[in-house]
Formats: C-alpha cells, structure tokens, sequence
C-alpha cells in the first residue's frame, strides 16, 4: 500500500457524467452523521453514547460514579476555563477543548450525574479555593473529584463491599478513617494510593492526588465548604461551562469533494494554531505530564506522544490541543461534483473546468466549508480563474469580500462558514479550514484485535460515491515488562521507560458503498514476538467521500 501523507488530502475520484449540462443549483452537503467508531475506545458524540461508555460493565451507582470519573480524566485537563459567546457545554466542552478549571470540570461531571437522573450539588471551598460537587445516590452523597483528582471510601455495610464512596461531610466527621489511614503516599512518584492498593500491592493500583495536593488540603476544605447550589435549585452551569447547549452537534456531514482529517497531534503554525477566547497562553495542562504517568488505566494511552520522531522525550511534554483539515477539492471537474455545492449559478461544465453558462454575466459557486463539530482556526485556499472571493458565517445572509489565500482572520472561532467563488472559468479550487479539537475524544487503537464500526444516518445519499476511512498509526513496543518493574522499583507506569515506537507508520484504508453501510472490520495491533506491550502511537482519522 502507497504511504499516504498525513497533512494533504487524497485527490478526489469521481464520474464524469452529462458534460456540458447547466446549473442553478441549491444543496449541501448530504451523506449525515459520517461516524467512525471502535469497541475498545469511547464514543464521545452524544452525552448519552458518552455515558454509556463511561459505564459499560458497571453494575453499582459507585462503580459508575468511578467510571464517570475515570472516563472525565481521560477526557479533560485542567487549565483556565475556555469561554464563547453563549457558553460551552459539556459534549463542546469534550470534543473542541478538553480543558477547563475546577468548576467546569464538575459541572461536566455533574451533567453526567444529571444524566443518570441522580441529584448533585456545587460545593464550594473557601480554603483553598475550590468548586467541587457531589453526586446523591443510594440515599447518601458522595464526592469525586475530577480536578484534583481523588475519592475516598468510607464503611457502609449495606453496601456491596462493605463500603461507599465517601461524601464530604463524611470526611469532615471522620478524617483520621478516610483520610489518614485510608491513603498511603508514595514519596518517590509523589502520589498517593488507597491503603491496601499500592503499587507494591497491585502495579495496575489507581494513582490519587497526582498533580501535588495532599490530604491535608482536602481535610481544610471540607471543613471549610458552603453548597453552591446544584439540582435542587436547577443550577447547570459555572463559570461559562453549561451542561447543555441544544445548537451544539457533533455531526460529521460530508459529501463528493470534502475530506476530514483530525490529527493526534497540532500542526505547526507561523500564527497560533487555537482558538481561545481571550487568552494568549497556548493551551496545555498546567501540571505537565503529573496528570498520568503513574496512571495505569489512562498512561498508556497518553504515554505514546512524549516521545518525538527521534525517540527522544519532547522537553515538558503535557496534555495539549489537536488539530484537523476540512477540506473541499472541486477537481475532477464533472457534474457530480456540483451536488455537493450550497448553489451554483450560471454554471456549466466544459471540459475539465466550470465556465459561465451564459458568458455576458458571471458565474459563481457556493461551498460549505463549516467546521460542523470542531472551531476553526484558520482558513486558506487557492484555485485557477478565480475572479472573486467572499466569505459568509451566517448561513449565507451575508457575504464579505476576503483573500482566498488567507481568511483566517473572518473564520477564527467561528464553526460556520460558506464560501462564494465568483468566475468566467474555474479550472481548480482547493480550500482547507484548520480546526481545532480533544484528541482524547478520537477513535483510538490499543493492542489487540480492535472492531471499528462506520455508519452514515442516511447511507443512501451517497449515491454512486463512496466513503473512504483512513486510520494511521505507529505501533510500539517495550523492551521490558513494565508492570513487573513499577511493583519493584520507582518506575512510573507511563513514562515511555524502555519503549519505542515503529518510524513505518501503518496505513489501514477501507471503501464502503451505500449497501455497505453499516460496515465493521478488525484492526489487529500486534506487538512483535519477545517485546512486551506499548499502545500505538495514533496519527490521523480521515474520512472523505471519493
């Protein structure tokens, strides 16, 4: 198979049909709700695909109430909160941003628990400054903290186990049982470990406290914490994070012409390659890599991405941005591929180009270039008898003249944008919005045999086309095995100790027609013989319609 490159979308295929046809044309994009998903990763389009996911296999509220947790740290970080016009919710919060402080990320856990129909309340701490919430179920409260990253147990013998996660208030009764001699603190990875579940006891035990707090500053919290509101009085959002916004979708609609690409990583930009309302400081989490490399559940999956194409640790590696590609090619030039246009007016094509039909008056095109369920940062393009170029970010109620090589300037932060090429004879088009995204929030591989499912809500549309998915990665491995290391030494689980990964990236591209959608197929990620397991470094998902 030819290697694909990661940054340049795949020449469009098309058919050529009925040459010299002319069109006034209305349409948009078709083939809906284009998903790509995997049994062994998360599926993060709606709140309730995502809660699914968080739970699957959970059988008490606390194991889900630990599932929500875990699945919140894989998902978000903690930096200051992002903010637009109208709020985030928590599914934008999820796909476009992955970050947020105290407040947003508990709102976010909060949503999950209104999901649930549990009850839950903001609680806040005035010592040391904090928002925290509470989630109620099995008639009591219980605390867990995504920012800080920690929960405690306390005995309950009407509970599976003999115990319940623990509420503040029972904390605040009973500090020496939950806290002092619930937790062990490893001095050499700095975190701490539920009595009983060290590393020493268990290399797959979960780490708490892990970006530095201690157990002393929960203790002065919750005895200094006053609720904030929460179900009772119909609270949903803090600080701009908003449970719920009903104009937010994370649709992928495509058609003859667009490809996606979402990267695991951010392009290099002469410019800022994000989108962050107000603020100057590139986004990353402000603890560096603390967040997971003791982290047996979450490290292997991040652990991949600190090490750069020579081998080498990146310096200060943290949890960042991604971006994407939304593409539109017009070339080849054929009648199909005005289908995939919002209008088209005194058009017809001739040859290889689109040319005025009738030749006193101008002819132009409308494309579709929105970022649908990512923000745009940039925007740039180029073709061949382009007479002029306007943009719209109001769905086409008005337009603004703008430079086709660069519109950055008009998209910034927007998720809408149409775009009108005016022409006497177009001969190539290609523009390109650069979007931002969670990484954390893509389809991922890990080792193993992995189903990955694609669908379409309405296959049907795609016609005589078809849909191409490309997923990209670099497989790794381990010279040792490291969960025998970290029971025995100071090791982190995560932090790249003895491991590589493969400079040959592997390609896997499928092509499904309309009768074949839904489709499923097996990506096996093998480990060579000898070595021990390293999750692949992921590169790129695209999908294009060709």
């Amino acid at each position: 198979m030819n290697k694909i490159k990661v940054y340049r979308s795949l020449m469009v295929i098309g058919s050529v049909l009925l040459l010299g046809a002319t069109f006034t044309h209305a349409g948009g994009r078709d083939v809906k709700q284009v998903k790509v998903t995997s049994d062994k990763a998360p599926d993060c389009s709606t709140m309730a695909s995502m809660l699914a996911s968080a739970t699957k296999g959970c059988k008490t509220n606390d194991e889900k109430a630990i599932g929500i947790y875990n699945f919140l740290r894989q998902m978000l970080y903690h930096k200051n909160y992002p903010n637009e016009k109208g709020g985030v919710s928590s599914l934008k919060l999820i796909n476009v941003y992955g970050w947020s402080l105290c407040g947003g990320l508990h709102t976010v856990e909060s949503s999950f628990w209104k999901e649930l129909g549990w009850e839950y309340r903001y609680v806040g701490w005035s010592n040391p400054g904090h928002t925290t919430a509470e989630a109620f179920y099995d008639d009591s409260w219980h605390y867990l903290d995504t920012f800080l990253k920690f929960y405690a147990w306390r005995k309950d013998a009407n509970a599976p186990g003999g115990r319940t996660i623990a509420s503040q208030d029972d904390i605040q009764k009973n500090p020496d049982e939950i806290l002092t001699n619930g937790f062990v603190y490893d001095k050499g990875r700095a975190v701490q470990y539920q009595k009983g579940a060290t590393l020493a006891d268990n290399p797959r035990s979960m780490a708490f406290l892990v970006c530095g707090d201690g157990l002393n500053g929960i203790k002065t919290g919750v005895n200094n914490n006053k609720v904030m509101g929460g179900s009772s009085t119909g609270k949903t959002s803090h600080q701009g994070i908003a449970f719920d916004d009903p104009s937010y979708s994370t649709d992928i609609n495509l058609n003859l012409g667009y490809s996606l690409d979402l990267y695991w990583n951010h392009i290099p930009t002469k410019n800022k390659g994000w989108f962050w309302n107000g603020q100057k400081w590139e986004p990353g989490h402000s603890c560096g890599d603390k967040d997971y490399r003791n982290d047996p559940i979450l490290g292997p999956i991040f652990e991949p991405y600190a090490k750069g194409p020579d081998g080498k640790r990146i310096p200060g590696f943290r949890r960042s941005y991604a971006n994407g590609t939304l593409s539109f090619d017009l070339s080849p030039i054929t009648p199909a591929i005005l289908n995939s246009l919002v209008a088209s007016e005194n058009v017809k094509v001739e040859g290889d180009a689109l040319v005025a039909a009738d030749a006193s008056k101008p002819a132009s095109i409308t494309i579709d270039l929105s970022g649908q369920a990512y923000i745009m940062i940039k925007g740039k393009g180029e073709g061949e008898g382009v007479d002029s170029f306007e943009v719209s970010i109001d769905d086409g109620a008005t337009f603004v003249s703008a430079d086709i090589a660069d519109f950055t300037k008009i998209v910034l932060g927007k998720y809408k944008c149409q775009a009108k090429v005016t022409f006497k004879k177009l001969t190539s088009l290609k523009l390109d919005a650069l979007v931002q995204h969670n990484q954390d929030s893509l389809t991922y591989l890990v080792p193993g045999k992995n189903k990955i499912t694609v669908s379409a809500m309405d296959a049907k549309a795609l016609g005589e086309n078809e849909l191409v998915v490309t997923i990209a990665y670099r497989p790794g491995f381990r010279e040792i095995d490291i969960l025998e290391k970290v029971s025995s030494s100071a090791y982190e689980i995560a932090k790249a100790h003895n491991a590589d990964w493969s400079s040959d990236p592997v390609y896997v591209r499928k092509r499904f027609k309309a009768k074949d959608l839904p489709a499923s197929f097996v990506i096996d990620v093998t480990i060579p013989e000898g070595k021990f397991l390293a999750h692949p470094k992921m590169l790129f998902l695209r999908r294009e319609i060709v």
